[in-house]
């Protein structure tokens, strides 16, 4: 290879590089410093584009998990008012039972029907002031709901977002249903005793439904036992909805768990590995800037032949 002055070929291939290995250092130090292997869409797009989508996946399944405790919540205080409505219907039997007996009179039998009257108003109050931010919970299609409520509907059907869902089968096909909403429908429950049965809200008082007598104290025995019966069975239906919840909080715990991981897998960056590329590429660096340094010389020895 001939000696050349005009041009300093060493020098320019020693400063490629070391602008390589400067650029490789700073980008290590820079997925260092900041935790990410990705940082810019020229680290990795499709990596990026990816990690993109199951952070927007994984945002969506924490709010998704917020929802369904919140749905629980709600059931909670659905479920305690019913539980106190239960309790004072069981009281309501008892004084029926005691206001059948011949062993009291009617006096008795009026003291009876005072109390009978205020525990009736009672499970009214709690229908009509059971709610959950603002949303009554036991008045199902009753006239005394308030007018702004009654203007949406005649009955309260809740629906719980609680996220993406995996596959179902559905005849014999799988399909990813890309929703999954839990319906809570609370038309049927309202919260008065009277005649006709439970009525939990508010109604006309209604005297066949009393212990004022011994006649309307045995009536009074087998609507409160159906009243019983209903009121147990909304309880169940809380529960069941309530123990899905609880199923699905965990289901969405666990799927939050995985998307993390699969994106920290995508993006996060690899500590050993990249600990190992600054080293390689900070002595790479320094012996650039050597060797660029003894390559600019090579022009000098163009003087010495001339001397």
């Amino acid at each position: 290879m001939g000696f050349r002055i005009a041009t300093n070929v060493q020098s320019l291939n020693a400063q490629r590089n070391l602008n390589i290995s400067n650029d490789m250092n700073n980008l290590a130090m820079e997925k260092l410093s900041s935790g990410f292997r990705i940082n810019k869409a020229s680290d990795d797009a499709a990596g990026l584009a990816i990690s993109e989508k199951l952070k927007a996946d994984y945002r969506g399944l924490v709010m998704a998990r917020r929802n369904a405790s919140d749905g629980v919540s709600l059931i909670q205080t659905a479920e305690g008012g019913l539980n106190e409505i239960g309790n004072i219907l069981s009281r309501l039997r008892e004084l029926s039972v005691q206001g059948a007996s011949d062993t009291i009179g009617n006096i008795e039998r009026g003291f009876l029907n005072k109390e009978f009257g205020q525990l009736k108003d009672e499970i009214t109050r709690i229908s009509k002031t059971t709610e959950f931010n603002g949303t009554l919970l036991l008045v199902g299609n009753q006239d005394d709901v308030p007018d702004e409520i009654k203007k949406r509907s005649n009955t309260y059907p809740l629906e719980i977002q609680v996220g993406k869902n995996f596959f179902e089968s559905v005849d014999g096909k799988d399909e990813i249903n890309p929703t999954d909403i839990i319906r809570i429908d609370l038309s049927n429950i309202n919260a008065t005793v009277n005649e006709e049965g439970l009525n939990l809200g508010t109604s006309e008082e209604d005297e066949k439904t009393s212990v004022s007598s011994k006649e309307y104290s045995q009536k009074s025995i087998n609507v409160i036992d159906d009243a019983i019966t209903k009121v147990s069975g909304y309880r169940a239906t809380m529960g069941a909805i309530q123990s899905r919840l609880n199923s699905t909080i965990n289901q969405l715990s666990i799927q939050a768990e995985n998307n993390a991981a699969s994106n920290s897998r995508i993006r996060d960056t690899d500590f050993a590995e990249e600990t190992a590329k600054l080293a390689q590429t900070s002595i790479l660096k320094q012996s650039g800037v050597a060797v660029l340094a003894q390559t600019n010389q090579t022009p000098q020895l163009a003087i010495r032949l001339l001397g």
